[in-house]
């Protein structure tokens, strides 16, 4: 029997976005904690990214509102602000947005809606990676929050939108996207990540609600791409070796491989080669040396600066010259 199979796996191919990413695009990045991931990656290989500007985001009602907000300079809703702990916050955002006094939470806000509305008139791709269909109300108004920040469990109704809803919600976020930026790419995915105190068969159902939610839209604006990355994890990644100790989250190893599947969809051989020599930098200048003071180890690192140096002048690799300059200062002699 086992002779006859030829892998204990299930691949698939799925196609190229038409629209590729290289270091001359510009991306913003929104949504659940895998659109960090994804986003983090992109800046790690130094292309121009925003990444999750408002926090972790997991559903759609709140990804569209946030995004919508934003592009119309409308200000969030001044009933959802909240003190806990003399620390104030918004129901329609993370917890990572708090502050001493509703007045400087507000200016914080505000500022953060003007960069996403500035980068999205000039953004080359938006990918939006949706968490669950799962939303939480206050109910003294009926307004989903993005966060509970902790409150009682009584104040809030717990429901899963329909899809009409998220297709009408997209739709009305989607029509300002274009006016401001007709050219713009958007990439939808699911997360991979599993909303497991959810349930596992109501996870499942969410889960299924935003693939046919991604299809309907993708039906509707075929000029829209999906990235398969819940595909991935499910059906090529199918065991728990691939995710962490939480069985919840894809492990690191997962994590690199639906990033090379995203460089297989977006980045062209050229882009894929910079990649490279990117990353060899990085790889070598956390090189821990035996001796940091050694004569092998200062032509070390004049030869890592030779090598940035090679880069396109694009790129942005301050952070790596000053770190490389740090430690060439212990060769100074007074």
């Amino acid at each position: 029997m086992f002779s006859k199979m030829k892998s204990f796996r299930t691949t698939f191919r799925f196609k190229e976005c038409d629209k590729g990413i290289n270091h001359s695009s510009s991306v913003v990045t929104i949504g659940s904690c895998f659109s960090e991931v994804v986003g983090e990656r992109l800046s790690l290989s130094k292309f121009d990214a925003l990444v999750n500007p408002f926090g972790t985001t997991f559903n759609p009602d709140s990804i569209f509102n946030l995004l919508s907000n934003s592009l119309l300079s409308k200000p969030v809703n001044p009933d959802l602000y909240l003190n806990r702990h003399d620390n104030y916050f918004h129901y329609q955002l993370h917890s990572s947005f708090n502050a001493a006094s509703k007045e400087e939470l507000a200016d914080r806000i505000e500022k953060s809606q003007y960069l996403v509305k500035n980068k999205l008139e000039t953004a080359s791709h938006l990918v939006i990676t949706l968490g669950t269909a799962f939303v939480h109300r206050l109910i003294e108004n009926d307004s989903v929050v993005t966060n509970c920040h902790k409150q009682p469990q009584q104040y809030f109704s717990k429901s899963i939108l329909g899809l009409n809803e998220m297709i009408e919600s997209f739709n009305a976020f989607y029509q300002n996207l274009l006016t401001a930026n007709p050219n713009i790419q958007v990439v939808l995915t699911v997360s991979p990540v599993r909303h497991i105190k959810d349930g596992i068969p109501e996870n499942q159902l969410s889960k299924s609600l935003l693939k046919v939610l991604c299809h309907g839209l993708v039906s509707i604006y075929p000029e829209i791409y999906y990235f398969p990355a819940y595909e991935i994890m499910m059906d090529d990644l199918r065991d728990y070796r691939f995710y962490k100790e939480d069985m919840i989250h894809p492990s690191s190893m997962a994590e690199d491989y639906i990033w090379n599947e995203f460089q297989e969809a977006f980045f062209n051989e050229e882009t894929k080669e910079l990649i490279q020599h990117i990353d060899q930098i990085q790889r070598n200048l956390s090189h821990r040396p035996f001796n940091p003071q050694s004569q092998a180890h200062q032509q070390f690192l004049l030869k890592l600066q030779e090598l940035i140096a090679l880069m396109p002048a694009n790129l942005d690799f301050t952070n790596e010259n000053h770190a490389i300059n740090d430690q060439l200062r212990l060769f100074q002699t007074d």
